[in-house]
């Protein structure tokens, strides 16, 4: 049996260590997933706004006459289907619990099962002096909300919580009328408002862990926020919607 003074080394060691490499790979994953999400949905609103003010999209001007079929309700009622459930796919595959997947849920799993190897030393690096009292305290807000010493797994098990729920229609309806051709459907096609709360939500997490992963250091050059990462700023609580 290890000693004590063997334990309170092995916990020291683990506080210092960087968290596991798959979770980099799965918040590139997501990040890439999210960032395509949200970039759609921004090109989308812009046309959308443009037709309301009956301008075409410069897009699909051209003269074989793609450009006034896009504009026509025919057209935006298409147009709006693809977008739709191409942004259901995305957010139906950032919930998607196998174990073969990068979803956001499956990092958020990863991370509650194992909350001490997201440590708060690791997360301070070699920042001193003020800035050092804010990232702290920027980590006990976001993370270690009772002062563990690391990641509280209560967090992600919320936030995981919290985009099931918001999801859960979406989800229902992509699997049952869209990957799967279920012959009696129950669900309801998501609302252009469930769409768009779930890709809000889908960012402030985003944001939320880049933070957490990829925590900002001093502009000494030494960064330790994951293989290849730059640094991320401290997320801002009051930002609104992104895209």
């Amino acid at each position: 049996m290890p000693s004590v003074h063997g334990r309170q080394k092995d916990q020291g060691q683990a506080a210092h260590q960087e968290p596991p490499a798959d979770w980099f790979t799965l918040l590139e994953r997501i990040t890439a997933e999210i960032t395509e999400l949200l970039e759609n949905r921004r090109i989308w609103l812009k046309m959308t706004a443009r037709s309301a003010g009956q301008e075409t999209d410069s897009h699909f001007q051209s003269a074989d006459g793609w450009g006034s079929a896009a504009a026509s309700p025919d057209g935006q009622s298409w147009l709006a289907m693809l977008y739709y459930r191409d942004a259901g796919l995305g957010i139906r595959r950032m919930v998607d619990g196998d174990r073969r997947t990068g979803s956001f849920k499956r990092l958020l799993q990863k991370m509650a099962e194992e909350p001490r190897l997201l440590a708060a030393d690791w997360f301070l690096g070699d920042a001193t002096g003020e800035r050092r009292r804010e990232l702290d305290l920027a980590f006990k807000t976001e993370a270690d909300t009772l002062k563990f010493g690391h990641l509280n797994p209560a967090v992600p098990r919320a936030d995981l919580a919290a985009l099931t729920e918001k999801t859960a229609g979406i989800k229902c309806y992509v699997d049952q009328h869209i990957t799967h051709a279920q012959l009696d459907p129950h669900s309801t096609m998501p609302t252009p408002s469930d769409i768009n709360e779930a890709l809000d939500l889908l960012a402030r997490l985003l944001d939320k862990y880049t933070f957490l992963l990829r925590p900002p250091r001093d502009d000494s050059g030494s960064d330790d926020s994951g293989p290849g990462e730059a640094g991320a700023a401290v997320p801002d609580a009051t930002a609104g919607p992104r895209g």
